[in-house]
Formats: C-alpha cells, sequence, structure tokens
C-alpha cells in the first residue's frame, strides 16, 4: 500500500514539475556555498558512505551530511553541526519525510543537493523535491530526473567505490 502511495505521489509531482535551468556540472561544486549531501541508508554500503564524508569534509565548504541516525552511529563520526541525523520518527506512514524534517532542512537554505543513493529513495526524492536548491545532482536511478536536474548515468554497478570516485571526480573534487 505504502509504494502505491508513494507512486501515486510521484505521477502527480510529474505531471506539475517545472522546468530546471540547464547547466553542465562544470564547476557546480567551486560555485556553491551551503551543500547538503543525501547519504544512503544501507548498512552494507558503510564502507563507501565513509569514504564519501570523509573527502567531502575535506573542503572549506559548509557541507552538511542527511544520514539516518543508526548508520551515523556505526561510522563512528564525531557529532557536529555538519551532521543531520534522523530517524524513524522523521519518516511518516508512507515512509516520506515528515514536514517537521523538511522544514528543518528548508531553514539551512541549501543551494546544492547531492544524493548518494544507489537505489530509489522517494524518503530522499521528496527531500530534494522540497528544497529551492539551485543544483541538485545525483545518480541516475528510476524517477530521479523528476527531482534532479544534473544526472550521471552508470551502466553497470560492479564496484561501488569507484562510482562514487567518478561521481566526486565529476563534481571536480
Amino acid at each position: 500500500m505504502k509504494s502505491l502511495i508513494q507512486q501515486l505521489l510521484i505521477f502527480l509531482h510529474s505531471k506539475q514539475k517545472s522546468q530546471f535551468d540547464y547547466f553542465t556540472a562544470r564547476n557546480i561544486f567551486k560555485n556553491s556555498s551551503n551543500i547538503l549531501v543525501l547519504i544512503p541508508e544501507q548498512k552494507e554500503l558503510l564502507k563507501e558512505i565513509s569514504f564519501v564524508i570523509r573527502v567531502l569534509q575535506n573542503f572549506p565548504k559548509q557541507i552538511s551530511f542527511l544520514i539516518e541516525s543508526s548508520l551515523f552511529k556505526e561510522l563512528n563520526f564525531e557529532p557536529s553541526e555538519n551532521f543531520i541525523l534522523y530517524s524513524k520518527k522523521d519518516k511518516n506512514f508512507i515512509d516520506l519525510p515528515t514536514r517537521n524534517l523538511i522544514d528543518r532542512l528548508q531553514q539551512r537554505d541549501f543551494d546544492l543537493v547531492i544524493d548518494f543513493n544507489l537505489d530509489a529513495s522517494n524518503f530522499h526524492y521528496w527531500i530534494t523535491k522540497n528544497l529551492n536548491a539551485k543544483f541538485k545532482f545525483g545518480l541516475y536511478r528510476k524517477n530521479s530526473t523528476l527531482f534532479n536536474n544534473l544526472v550521471m548515468k552508470v551502466n553497470n554497478i560492479e564496484n561501488v567505490r569507484s562510482i562514487y570516485e567518478n561521481f566526486l571526480f565529476l563534481l571536480k573534487l
């Protein structure tokens, strides 16, 4: 039932989606000052997620990581204002973000959202949809072009680390 409701919401969003401005990935990271990184919830990606976070933490930009709280505990990072944690209470009955979580994120006024999910995530799609960031960047997945204005298509997922390295390279890191 949840999936059916989510699919209906995505369909309705696709009908009202406004046109995005087109741009290239060149200098997207350099020209952004307040960045939100959406971290996948899959625990089997711990090593790769840790790699991505460590790379991005080395940049003198305001970068925030939206991460599920139990996953954050397993990663053993020091708590800081750069980590925005969420839990099951931040999801509604159809596993979409609550209005409270969306409001908290909107207050931060992000100008770039980077989605590192390898699989479709309606939770993360809905967060991206509700933020007014100029740039929304993610991997190509089912429905991702409805929410992101720049996507990187990967033909074959053999090595997740290399996908993330290429993704970061595309951002010119």
